[in-house]
């Protein structure tokens, strides 16, 4: 009797399934990409994998192969970065179709150069802005508002540097000369900063947000379409493609100031304790920008009769879940900038108070 019993569980449990199972089998998705260098063609196809070699309704396709979006029940969209957004190119497929994916579930996914989402760029006669990861795909959002992504995604990405076209090359040699924190890719062949844990993040988020199924946890096997054994320099075998930035820095030239850690919490907490630490020291915390994953604050204060302004970034990154990472930066001379560093001394203290700070890389 109690074998008869667990036997009907058992087939009530199957059959409630069921529903869940032919539904995201049923769904058909289409996933379109532009791509310049060939890294994004290995991101798509690593994320069909994860996505699942059961979803085979998956359509991966060239930008060039897609003539209709309509016969999908959804898509997603990657992309190269050109001028810190995706290509123009997809710029124009989501304005094409932009009524249609309205009413579909949508992703964007982007390679990039620098997937550090608390960075901050200033260049000579331009405006201190964010960029690097999930920051290239604000933009896009706001131009289109009535596309929607239930997935975004910024992995970070591969660049073989002899094979860079004049205007790329000259590009990344310009920003070699102004990044006042260093060039990861200086002296390399073949540079990489993607983080394989965000495209697996994001293929789990498509799984479990769009086709309604569980997270894949067998991800390390799919590593294969990214890995590549060719060296890093050719003329020097002891340089890595990709080394992982530190959690953890603090740098004071005469060309910056820049402090970066990370603590347990949200970003509501990092926004508390900020604000904590500009009323007691009389800074004027303004806001910049603020998306979900991420805010740019000025902190400002006079300082002997000068007003400076900190760049303030708190960000949470989809593969280090539960912590904050913030970064501080102070573009002004050493001479000017001593009382605003122990204004950010006191501020990292007050992060990192009651076993806050993430200790690690």
């Amino acid at each position: 009797m109690k074998r008869r019993m667990n036997l009907i569980g058992t087939a009530v449990i199957m059959l409630l399934m069921i529903p869940a199972i032919s539904s995201a089998a049923s769904l058909k998705g289409l996933l379109v990409y532009e791509s310049i260098y060939g890294s994004t063609p290995e991101v798509a196809y690593w994320l069909r994998a994860i996505i699942g070699d059961d979803q085979q309704q998956l359509d991966v396709k060239k930008l060039d192969q897609v003539i209709a979006v309509k016969p999908y029940d959804y898509v997603i969209i990657g992309s190269y970065s050109k001028n810190e957004k995706p290509s123009p190119r997809i710029y124009k497929f989501v304005e094409t179709y932009q009524n249609e994916l309205a009413q579909k579930k949508v992703a964007y996914f982007l390679l990039q150069g620098d997937w550090d989402e608390t960075m901050v760029l200033k260049v000579p006669g331009g405006t201190p802005h964010l960029i690097g990861g999930r920051n290239y795909l604000v933009e896009i959002q706001e131009k289109f508002p009535g596309v929607k992504p239930v997935v975004i995604g910024g992995f970070g990405g591969r660049q073989v540097m002899p094979a860079l076209q004049g205007f790329d090359s000259f590009q990344i040699w310009l920003l070699e000369k102004l990044a006042k924190e260093g060039a990861a890719w200086s002296g390399l062949d073949i540079w990489e900063s993607l983080v394989p844990e965000r495209v697996e993040v994001f293929g789990n988020e498509v799984r479990q947000k769009i086709l309604n199924l569980p997270a894949r946890t067998d991800l390390a096997k799919y590593r294969g379409y990214w890995n590549s054994l060719q060296p890093a320099s050719l003329t020097d075998s002891s340089k890595l493609k990709y080394k992982p930035r530190p959690y953890t820095e603090h740098k004071s030239t005469d060309r910056i100031l820049f402090t970066r850690s990370r603590i347990r919490g949200t970003l509501e907490t990092a926004e508390k304790l900020l604000q904590q630490w500009a009323k007691e020291n009389g800074l004027t915390l303004k806001e910049q920008r603020r998306t979900f994953f991420n805010i740019y604050y000025h902190a400002v204060k006079n300082y002997g009769g000068k007003e400076l302004t900190i760049h303030i970034v708190p960000a949470t990154m989809s593969d280090d879940p539960g912590n904050v990472h913030i970064s501080f930066r102070s573009y002004d001379k050493p001479a000017e900038r001593k009382g605003l560093e122990e204004d950010v001394a006191k501020a990292e203290k007050i992060l990192w108070a009651d076993g806050r700070k993430v200790e690690g890389r």
